[in-house]
């Protein structure tokens, strides 16, 4: 289409009388022109190719709406818009229109001139749509001599404003001729109307430019949009970026032309200031036609924003999976190559540019014993269509090993098929390495805590033998049962000897007692026993210890209730214990009070006493081996701080509990559960 295109190759003078393809008037200031029913223009005069700025004979064999355009889409049908009448085309949209007034929209300036058509029939039985502008200077309408103008016209049957062309003249045949030669467009090609449209509608950037960056001509955007110079294209880019323009522009003008033709383009993006003083960036396509350069300018300023979104999201999260020594990747099934992230490279120890991600390549990099199980995990995944995790081990080529964990994910299609696996990789080395030292350091303390409680449980015998020997002959020292010694301080002596030999054996038997407990070789003998009689024996043997201290003891339990199936010797362990602790923290003039709940399946022992109390931070503590409230330093009382871990012990291995409520100065309550039959216990363990 050259509509509009300057032709440099002839000039053609407008106001000069063309001999041929053109209709002699009297009245040069008219213009007129003749359509075939195809669309065509036939013929048409100087005056009309002026307008168009068209020289005539370019104008022949052109399709009328290539070249004018209707003021009024409807003037071309009778009772439908030419948008409705797609059957036939443009030569439907012609063969349907009005005799009479319609305006014409023409050439760059889009004047507005009103023409007056009709509808002629030739000897050829063609018909043939002629077409006259108003003279501005008459009101009314004027007629052409269809005779003097076509040179030879026979009236037929028609009415005197529809005359027939009985012959083409000799001056339409070269006309005709040329036009039955020209090409047509097709008929779903886009016409000058539709470029019109949409040169309307565009918000690009346009504009002509010498080859030294003068602009010659611009659209109405590169005026409404752009500040500064706009005469000068330099002047617009922002001033960073105008030395690579420039290299651009000079790489255009210095480009040789290949078989007379430029098609040399080139293709850049620039920052331009707008009238709002707002940077712009705008990708340039700049095509160099002879010695003028036409630019078009795309508005990519949102892109350029949502770049630099996306980038610093790719930044944070690059930094983030750094801290957290953490990639992600990709595979498509059936595909060999993986997609790694950066990290993930740094994970296996190589270089982005030096290794390929494959599958094999991944492999090699893996501790042989991991390969298959990473294989397994892959298809186990694609398979089942389930998430995975797994860990493993990556060799690297210095022969460090380094322990990563990985968490996939399934990708489904439509269809609800596995197409591809993606997650993410962590490097787990130093929390794996700390793991396993806690492990280690635990299986070993474990293991000697065990060889320990293992060696006193079976050196219980080995360990009091000794001590009742020491116990029982110091006795026998201190009563003279074989004579007097001589001296009193003698007595004295084997008094102290028996009074430590007792202590130490009551350390010595806790300790045992723990052990056994931990090594779980502790035995309970059970057998049906009355509750009230086990306590009344206990507040017996600690009755001395209660008084010499000054202590009142009250027992409201009854000697023969309640009845329990229970070890005899383990719960008269656990009341003397707890007794113990309560007479030897309970200052002289206290109260120690004994009672007991009955229920359905337990009883309630609770032992209250009025002493110093427990912190409420220790009273777990207390119940743990080797655990006193008060420090080395501090603590008034004698104990191996195993009573009551071992009376813990004791009351669970029944199946019952231990629980302790305790105010500082204001005493501590015991509170000792124990089921009626503890066989149930031994059962479930």
């Amino acid at each position: 289409m050259n509509v509009g295109k300057s032709t440099s190759s002839r000039k053609v003078d407008f106001g000069k009388k063309t001999p041929k393809a053109r209709i002699q008037s009297s009245s040069d200031h008219q213009m007129r022109i003749i359509i075939g029913k195809d669309g065509d223009i036939t013929h048409a005069n100087d005056a009309f190719a002026a307008q168009l700025g068209i020289p005539p004979l370019d104008l022949v064999g052109r399709r009328l709406l290539d070249s004018v355009l209707f003021e009024n889409f409807d003037d071309l049908s009778d009772d439908r818009a030419i948008f409705n009448n797609m059957s036939g085309g443009e030569a439907s949209s012609i063969s349907s229109l009005r005799e009479g007034k319609h305006t014409l929209v023409l050439g760059k300036e889009r004047n507005h001139v009103p023409f007056y058509f009709n509808w002629v029939t030739g000897q050829d039985s063609n018909k043939y749509l002629v077409a006259h502008s108003q003279n501005p200077s008459d009101n009314k309408q004027s007629k052409p001599d269809w005779t003097s103008i076509l040179g030879s016209l026979i009236p037929s049957n028609t009415s005197e404003d529809a005359p027939e062309i009985t012959k083409p003249t000799p001056q339409i045949k070269p006309a005709l001729k040329k036009a039955a030669q020209k090409p047509k467009l097709h008929k779903n090609n886009i016409t000058i109307n539709d470029i019109e449209k949409f040169a309307s509608i565009n918000r690009d950037f346009m504009c002509l430019m010498e080859t030294n960056g003068t602009i010659i001509r611009k659209n109405q955007s590169f005026c409404d949009i752009l500040q500064g110079d706009t005469n000068t294209f330099l002047n617009l880019i922002h001033e960073d970026d105008r030395a690579s323009v420039r290299q651009c522009l000079r790489s255009l003008a210095t480009h040789d032309r290949e078989d007379g033709v430029d098609t040399h383009v080139v293709e850049f993006e620039t920052r331009i200031t707008a009238q709002t003083n707002d940077n712009l960036w705008v990708h340039w396509r700049v095509h160099k036609d002879g010695d003028t350069l036409y630019g078009l300018g795309h508005d990519i300023t949102a892109l350029k924003d949502n770049e630099k979104v996306l980038m610093r999201r790719d930044q944070e999260l690059s930094e983030a999976q750094a801290l957290a020594n953490m990639g992600h990747w990709r595979w498509n099934v059936g595909s060999t190559n993986i997609q790694w992230s950066d990290q993930i490279y740094k994970i296996f120890g190589v270089s982005r540019d030096e290794f390929t991600p494959t599958l094999d390549n991944a492999n090699d990099l893996l501790h042989k014993r991991d390969i298959g199980r990473m294989m397994q995990a892959f298809q186990r995944a694609i398979i089942e269509q389930n998430n995975y995790d797994m860990d493993f081990r990556v060799v690297r080529e210095d022969g460090t090993i380094r322990y990563v964990r990985c968490e996939g994910r399934c990708e489904l299609d439509s269809d609800g098929d596995a197409i591809a696996l993606y997650g993410i990789m962590q490097d787990v080395t130093d929390q794996t390495e700390h793991e396993m030292q806690l492990r280690h350091a635990k299986d070993s303390a474990e293991q000697a805590y065990a060889a320990k409680s293992r060696f006193l449980a079976n050196m219980s015998h080995e360990l009091r033998t000794p001590l009742n020997a020491i116990i029982g002959f110091s006795d026998m020292i201190q009563r003279q049962m074989l004579g007097p010694l001589g001296s009193e301080k003698y007595v004295d002596y084997a008094t102290s000897i028996k009074d430590s030999g007792e202590h130490l054996l009551d350390l010595i038997t806790d300790i045992l007692d723990m052990s056994k407990i931990e090594a779980g070789k502790y035995e309970l003998d059970l057998d049906d026993i009355q509750l009230g009689n086990v306590v009344n024996c206990a507040v017996r043997m600690i009755e001395s210890r209660a008084q010499e201290g000054v202590i009142i003891l009250e027992n409201s339990i009854e000697t023969d209730e309640p009845a329990i199936f229970a070890d005899r010797r383990a719960v008269m362990q656990i009341l003397l214990n707890v007794l113990s602790n309560a007479v030897k923290f309970t200052e002289p003039g206290g109260k120690i009070s004994i009672s007991c709940e009955e229920f359905e399946n337990h009883v309630t022992i609770k032992i209250t006493d009025t002493g110093i109390g427990i912190p409420a931070n220790k009273l777990n503590a207390v119940m743990r081996p080797f655990e006193q409230v008060s420090t080395a330093f501090t603590r008034n009382h004698e104990g191996s701080g195993l009573g009551l871990a071992i009376t813990k012990e004791l009351a669970e291995l029944h199946g019952g509990m231990l629980h302790l409520e305790s105010s500082v100065g204001h005493g501590t309550t015991a509170s000792l559960r124990l089921p009626r039959d503890a066989r149930t216990k031994q059962k479930e363990s």
